[in-house]
């Protein structure tokens, strides 16, 4: 009897703090992501508006200059996009990937996966915000060198 009611107070012990923690903590929030990306487009002299177009319901982000177009696409982690940004693309244009500030010809999945599993891991423990996002970027431009790595903004914090 003294065994099943220890039990039953255990079970109320780690239940309570485990559902108290799943509904104060809050969902990752996409559109502070794409406000992050207008915000660093425009401050790099870039005309941007949104698109109607999406990659698996990630809206796509055009962005114009004088000189050259962008075209971002938040992406999975899993990699599993790219025939999709393939064909987002047209003749000519130039496509990778940016993942933490880094630009990658190809979408390091290895290493966006690791990151992924880790930063929501952390992220369930309420330690970050969010997971640092995938970008694809589909564009015209030659080799500007546009300074991801000032796009800290999507830094886990």
């Amino acid at each position: 009897m003294i065994l099943s009611s220890v039990l039953k107070w255990s079970i109320m012990l780690v239940l309570i703090p485990t559902m108290t923690w799943k509904i104060v903590r809050q969902p990752e929030n996409s559109g502070e992501t794409h406000g992050a990306i207008v915000k660093f487009l425009k401050g790099q002299k870039f005309d941007v508006r949104m698109t109607d177009e999406s990659i698996e319901n990630m809206p796509i982000i055009e962005a114009r200059n004088e000189a050259c177009y962008l075209r971002i696409a938040r992406v999975s982690p899993f990699g599993h996009e790219a025939e999709l940004v393939r064909r987002a693309s047209m003749v000519g244009d130039r496509i990778f990937y940016v993942f933490r500030g880094v630009e990658y010809q190809e979408q390091p999945v290895r290493q966006t996966l690791s990151n992924y599993f880790w930063f929501r891991f952390l992220r369930e423990l309420g330690l970050v915000s969010r997971v640092p996002p995938v970008f694809a970027v589909i564009t015209s431009c030659g080799n500007e060198q546009i300074p991801w790595t000032e796009m800290g903004a999507q830094e886990p914090v």
